[in-house]
């Protein structure tokens, strides 16, 4: 019997604007899954540099390329959850790229917790071609919960897979274009079980852009706030709010540009510290400090790989 009459289908769901030189990787990547039952659904927003139609030369049936006119990457996912075919729904970013089993660890826990609407993985980071800082703490139903209690994803929003007809209700708030998964995420866990895989199963690229000034942090923040504004509101006015952002506010304006990054080496830096990994965290320290060598936020992960835990 063919195995894929077995396995519930998986649509993975890539939007692209101007997807680049990764692309082709990306792509390939999502069609490289040991699980046997996947389609993959890119949605071009309105795409200009030709990164789309290279993808031309990948021939294989299982790839669906849908395109529209620029109008942001909420209203792209959108589209892609009205034209998915899967049982399951997983994300994926256009530069980043899955680890060849992801869909099928993410498959098995959906499988192992049939109530659980959201499964989440760890990853790693692709920074200058290299993979570093990988991430992989497991986290059960309650963690989660208690982490959408306080207003925090579980985990990195686009390692997230769904379960369709948990969520078949929700689309992705066209308004928040910086912070639409985060938005989505606390939907969904406020309704549904969520729960993390504890492997680093994803790796997602961080360019150049990305560690300097060049982003609009005011603009990410003004959309958080709103994204915590709903929360509150739908959670009714005994709620609590999202917890303070403390006496003593990050000021690397580096960390204030790259949505402090750092503290995802941090986190790497603990989870292989948790697991003995003491050689795998300084080096991870040691590449967070490369970064930017005079900003000592940067060297932070180096203290926590160097220090007792």
């Amino acid at each position: 019997m063919d195995p894929t009459s077995r396995a519930p289908l998986v649509s993975i769901v890539i939007c692209v604007y101007n997807g680049g030189p990764h692309l082709r990787d990306s792509v390939r990547s999502a069609l490289g899954q040991s699980y046997p039952a996947i389609e993959v659904v890119l949605i071009d927003d309105g795409s200009t540099d030709g990164a789309v139609d290279a993808l031309a030369g990948i021939d294989d049936p299982r790839l669906r390329v849908l395109r529209q006119e620029n109008a942001g990457k909420p209203v792209a996912l959108n589209r892609a959850l009205d034209e998915l075919s899967g049982e399951f729904y997983a994300i994926q970013d256009a530069d980043d790229v899955s680890h060849p089993d992801r869909i099928a660890r993410l498959v098995r826990r959906m499988e192992e917790e049939p109530a659980t609407a959201a499964v989440f993985s760890g990853y790693e980071l692709i920074l200058d071609g290299r993979r570093v800082a990988p991430r992989f703490r497991d986290k059960s139903v309650e963690e989660c919960a208690r982490d959408i209690a306080a207003y925090a994803m579980p985990a990195h929003d686009p390692t997230a897979m769904y379960r369709v007809a948990a969520v078949a209700d929700l689309r992705y708030a066209t308004d928040l274009p910086m912070a639409e998964g985060y938005d989505y995420i606390l939907r969904v866990g406020e309704r549904h079980p969520m729960s993390v895989v504890g492997a680093s199963l994803y790796g997602y690229r961080v360019h150049s852009s990305d560690t300097n000034t060049t982003r609009d942090p005011g603009g990410r923040i003004r959309q958080v706030h709103a994204v915590h504004a709903r929360a509150r509101a739908r959670r009714g006015p005994g709620a609590p709010g999202p917890p303070a952002a403390g006496a003593r506010p990050i000021r690397s304006r580096h960390a204030q540009a790259d949505n402090n990054l750092a503290a995802h080496f941090m986190e790497s830096v603990i989870d292989q510290r948790r697991v003995g990994r003491r050689a795998g965290a300084l080096r991870t320290g040691l590449a967070c400090g490369r970064l930017h060598p005079l900003d000592l936020h940067y060297q932070k992960p180096l203290a926590y790989a160097l220090l007792p835990m």
